[in-house]
């Protein structure tokens, strides 16, 4: 009889067109920093509004935001080290956060 537990058999497939890279985790800490900065601009702008019940504009915006960030994982936060390689973690070695002419 064994002393360890019996191992759980995992079951699915793996998909290795979504394997993330090191560049892709870079921009999606990129990303991630872009939302964060959308955010901050926005929820100051919402706060107020979300205060009327009526306001079905602001309470979208505020459950899209809150949808965004729950379902990216949080721009696949756990990983977001990965991306150093191509920039500092959350910015993108050759972007400066201007729109490009």
């Amino acid at each position: 009889m064994s002393h360890f537990p019996s191992a759980a058999i995992l079951e699915g497939k793996v998909l290795p067109e979504a394997v993330l890279d090191a560049r892709d985790m870079c921009s999606m800490n990129f990303a991630r920093e872009e939302f964060n900065k959308l955010e901050r601009i926005l929820l100051p702008l919402l706060d107020p509004l979300l205060c009327n019940e009526g306001n079905t504009i602001a309470s979208d915006v505020a459950r899209h935001l809150e949808q965004i960030r729950i379902f990216s994982a949080n721009f696949c936060w756990k990983h977001r080290h990965l991306g150093a390689s191509y920039g500092v973690v959350g910015k993108r070695a050759d972007m400066d956060g201007r729109a490009s002419a």
